[in-house]
């Protein structure tokens, strides 16, 4: 569903649903969703909203005001909070970003304690089951194939892993410039002993550890990462798959093409056609 709302550009994705009876007195509920590509005009601005907003940036950056406080929230960082708390948040720079609106069940007790743990941001940079979780409830709405256990059951998950991951943040702060690196040069050749380097790890070690808190190793990491990149410029670009290949550090792009598939179901090219 195409949403008119200023400064959401034209790629976005509006997605609502309606549980049902049962689901509304038992089960985590998902009400609205969606993938936004906002210019620096988009803005929210709210006295009330009858639901908790789960928002992930993906590129760019956001502003909260809730209360007296402030907040930014940059790419790779999860933004978490009441809507019923008057509140105001808007684009400081070209952004994008995946939300959920959700309530039901004990979502007020697990906010609760996310946010006493970490307050409205929450760095995923290496969560991936959270943002695979994400994902999955995402898809449900692209294909319109929602069910509300499932719905149930991601949203759990989500907010499990947030609770979760607080005893095992401190533990995996040696990977955290890691993760920052490759993400800011996967298109570049990346060798395991510089990246185990940065971690002052030895290879074996940092490969294992790498994989216990990311859920893959450091080479599918680099490849997710570099298909996510190129998915953006299937989508809003018209460059070649040759140059997109290229662009992303692909070493050929038979192989682009090849990894592409593996990990979409779809080559590039099916991609780009695809109706979303």
């Amino acid at each position: 569903m195409k949403i008119n709302e200023l400064g959401v550009l034209p790629s976005s994705e509006f997605y609502a649903h309606t549980p049902n009876e049962f689901s509304r007195k038992h089960l985590f509920t998902l009400h609205f969703a969606g993938r936004y590509d906002c210019n620096v005009d988009y803005i929210i601005e709210r006295t009330f909203h009858d639901y908790y907003l789960l928002l992930k940036v993906t590129h760019g950056q956001l502003r909260l005001e809730l209360g007296q406080q402030i907040f930014t929230i940059n790419a790779n960082e999860l933004l978490l909070f009441d809507c019923r708390i008057p509140h105001k948040y808007y684009a400081t720079k070209p952004i994008s970003f995946e939300f959920i609106h959700f309530k039901g069940n004990a979502s007020k007790e697990f906010y609760d304690m996310i946010i006493q743990l970490y307050g409205p941001v929450i760095s995923v940079l290496n969560d991936m089951e959270v943002i695979k979780a994400i994902e999955n409830i995402l898809s449900m709405l692209e294909h319109n194939k929602i069910s509300d256990f499932k719905a149930s059951y991601e949203i759990h998950k989500i907010l499990s892993l947030l609770i979760e991951g607080n005893h095992t943040v401190s533990s995996a702060s040696d990977l955290k410039d890691v993760i920052i690196f490759i993400d800011e040069n996967s298109e570049k050749p990346l060798n395991i002993n510089d990246l185990a380097k940065i971690a002052s790890l030895s290879v074996y070690h940092f490969s294992r550890k790498f994989k216990k808190f990311t859920g893959l190793s450091p080479h599918e990491y680099v490849i997710l990462k570099r298909l996510t990149h190129a998915k953006s410029l299937l989508k809003n670009t018209n460059f070649s798959i040759n140059k997109i290949s290229d662009i992303i550090g692909f070493s050929s792009p038979s192989h682009f093409i090849a990894s592409f598939k593996k990990h979409t179901n779809m080559t590039p090219k099916e991609f780009k056609n695809f109706r979303f």
